[in-house]
């Protein structure tokens, strides 16, 4: 019994450090889920954990991915609560669920953090790149991430592969807008910009055929004025 209570302020207390996706990325998920009026960052912000407890860090977790963790539990207790405070908490929730690290009791600086901000670096620099050539679409928001952390499982330490690319992040926003009775295709479909490179394809082969008439006609012109001069010589 004494060893269980133990485990159990440990785990405590290492959850008690950590945070949840970043800042960014729950606005970058409930911007795509149609939530964009919602601060879905604000659950992490100690001044609202200090005013409602039930959003401390411990319940921002859930632990073996669970359907009743703690963090599915307190966002279904705010989503019904309907201010926009409270809505935001749920979408924040509801997220967290769905970050791979809050599933185990992993160190914040040698794991949890590490993938949280990779994530975030991916989604700053692979968003909203879809090109088009010649009517064909060349998709280059697609990225992944993935590594290997230690994490307490049950009374043991193991090692758990953490992995997340766009497909991931989509379904996170998609499971977001579900819970939060939010139909998000339309916006899942219009968030990301299209870029048509044809027209510049188009300038840069005319500029090419322009530079290569120029080269040969001003080629064939000397050569013809070289003629010219040897004959008067």
């Amino acid at each position: 019994m004494t060893n269980l209570v133990m485990i159990s302020m440990l785990f405590l207390i290492t959850l008690s450090s950590v945070s949840a996706w970043t800042s960014y990325t729950h606005t970058w998920i409930c911007e795509r889920a149609g939530l964009s009026e919602l601060d879905c960052a604000a659950a992490d912000s100690p001044a609202m954990q200090s005013k409602y407890h039930d959003i401390s860090p411990v319940n921002h977790h859930c632990a073996n991915n669970a359907t009743d963790c703690n963090a599915r539990k307190i966002a279904d207790k705010y989503v019904l609560i309907n201010t926009t405070e409270a809505q935001g908490f749920a979408a924040h929730l509801y997220a967290d669920s769905l970050v791979p690290v809050h599933w185990y009791s992993t160190d914040y600086n040698t794991c949890h953090k590490i993938f949280e901000d990779k994530v975030e670096e991916k989604l700053r620099n692979s968003e909203d790149k879809n090109y088009k050539l010649l009517g064909k679409n060349y998709d280059f928001s697609k990225w992944n991430f993935s590594m290997t952390c230690i994490a307490k499982v049950g009374k043991v330490n193991e090692t758990v592969l953490l992995y997340a690319d766009n497909n991931y992040m989509d379904s996170v926003v998609k499971y977001v807008a579900e819970k939060m009775g939010v139909n998000s295709t339309a916006q899942l479909n219009t968030i990301s910009k299209e870029y048509d490179l044809t027209p510049i394809l188009v300038v840069a082969i005319i500029f090419l055929i322009l530079a290569l008439a120029l080269f040969f006609y001003f080629g064939l012109k000397n050569r013809r004025t070289e003629k010219k001069s040897k004959n008067n010589l």
